[in-house]
């Protein structure tokens, strides 16, 4: 026993010895691995949450995505997009404040005087300040796009020159993947002008152009027709919030004359509903042998 006491006593002084030895690289070990868990714990909670929430609106909008909810859907649609937005802002949060938690918890296991470390970090502040205007810009920026719900992700927007559907909105950059496939990473601080085709609703606007000599009374009513039977099929029905309005003659020229057609209809959905009435109505113009205008006829010299 006394040989087994004697190996236990010196396997616990080199433990010990290995303790004392090694402590604060087991310490950083220890923060650095808890910091790691408790990022992926957290981001995992709160991305659950936002998965909780967008299939709850969708149960009791009766859909599978989103772009299907119906009218007053637009609240529900909007909660969706916000909630995911709000959670990709929040993974970055979470990060962010979990490296500055740890980071401080390691300086203090290296025995760096903190007191001093934040009088210098704040002396180097003030001088990097004037250099780091444009990132605090973008910052200041991003975070007051998404809590004014200026866009979300999944939104068609339309920044500058760029038009397409967000894909992430970080604190610094936002993600716009154009309709040709390119991803586009933009400054927040840079959005000056953000158009947001996925608030509110949308208008379709066709204007077609046929022979100006038939009886433009007969044109509407077909038009009109076309556009009421096509927006009642299953297809279209819940993509509309209004009917079918034709605005009048919009422009006439030489044997032409052009007439405006507009519907109301969910956010995004207009583009879609406008090329499915154009469709539809020159199928219908056929039917009644009413004349488009590139059925009509060249005129001298090449010119329509």
């Amino acid at each position: 026993m006394d040989g087994v006491d004697d190996v236990e006593e010196v396997v616990g002084n080199a433990f010990q010895s290995f303790l004392t030895t090694y402590q604060v690289p087991l310490a950083i070990a220890v923060i650095v691995t808890a910091a790691l868990l408790l990022n992926w714990l957290l981001r995992k909670l709160l991305m659950r949450t936002v998965t909780h929430v967008v299939r709850g609106v969708k149960k009791a909008q009766d859909v599978d995505t989103t772009s299907e909810m119906r009218a007053a859907p637009y609240v529900s649609a909007r909660a969706v997009q916000r909630t995911r937005t709000l959670g990709t802002v929040g993974r970055a949060v979470i990060t962010w404040v979990i490296v500055v938690i740890a980071v401080i918890l390691i300086l203090a296991q290296l025995n760096v005087d903190l007191a001093a470390l934040l009088t210098s970090a704040g002396i180097v502040a003030a001088g990097l300040a004037f250099g780091a205007q444009n990132i605090v810009k973008d910052l200041l920026n991003g975070i007051f796009m998404v809590f004014e719900d200026q866009l979300g992700v999944g939104d068609f927007v339309t920044i500058g020159a760029i038009s397409g559907t967000v894909e992430d909105v970080g604190i610094r950059v936002t993600q716009v993947r154009a309709i040709d496939g390119t991803l586009w990473f933009i400054r927040n601080g840079e959005i000056l002008n953000l158009g947001n085709a996925s608030q509110g609703w949308g208008q379709a606007i066709i204007d077609f152009t046929v022979d100006a000599r038939q009886d433009m009374s007969r044109v509407s009513d077909v038009a009109l027709d076309a556009a009421r039977e096509l927006l009642r099929s299953e297809k279209y029905a819940r993509k509309v919030t209004g009917s079918p309005e034709l605005l009048g003659l919009e422009s006439i020229f030489g044997d032409r004359a052009t007439l405006r057609l507009i519907v109301k209809t969910r956010p995004e959905a207009q583009w879609e509903v406008q090329r499915g009435i154009r469709a539809e109505l020159r199928r219908k113009f056929g039917e009644h042998d009413i004349t488009l205008a590139d059925q009509l006829p060249k005129q001298p010299g090449g010119a329509e």
